[in-house]
């Protein structure tokens, strides 16, 4: 299942930013080895912000919690939005078949 997560860094106040410096380049590792697993589809930094944002492909909503409290920084991000996203083309087959099962409408 797809998941687009927005996260902002949230660490005014709380660490130096070199220690932030440290803890990010531990996260950009980790960042580097999920993108290369296929679990992240994307990873992106919002140019001029202290965002990120990430397509994620995880078996369910419980393993993508599961793996945020993994992630290096998870202390310092603030997930802003996750939405889980479908597929088009199965949407448009819903709105083709009027969002009735298939099969109810073979036995038409």
């Amino acid at each position: 299942m797809l998941f687009y997560c927005q996260m902002r860094w949230n660490h005014e106040g709380r660490i130096s930013l070199d220690e932030l410096w440290e803890i990010e380049e531990e996260e950009t590792r980790h960042a580097e080895e999920t993108l290369n697993s296929g679990y992240c589809i994307g990873l992106w930094k919002v140019a001029g912000q202290k965002r990120v944002i990430a397509v994620v492909d995880a078996e369910s909503a419980e393993e993508l919690d599961r793996s945020v409290f993994r992630l290096p920084m998870r202390e310092y991000l603030e997930f802003e939005i996750i939405w889980p996203l479908r597929d088009y083309l199965g949407f448009a087959e819903d709105v083709a078949n009027r969002y009735r099962p298939a099969e109810a409408e073979a036995a038409r």
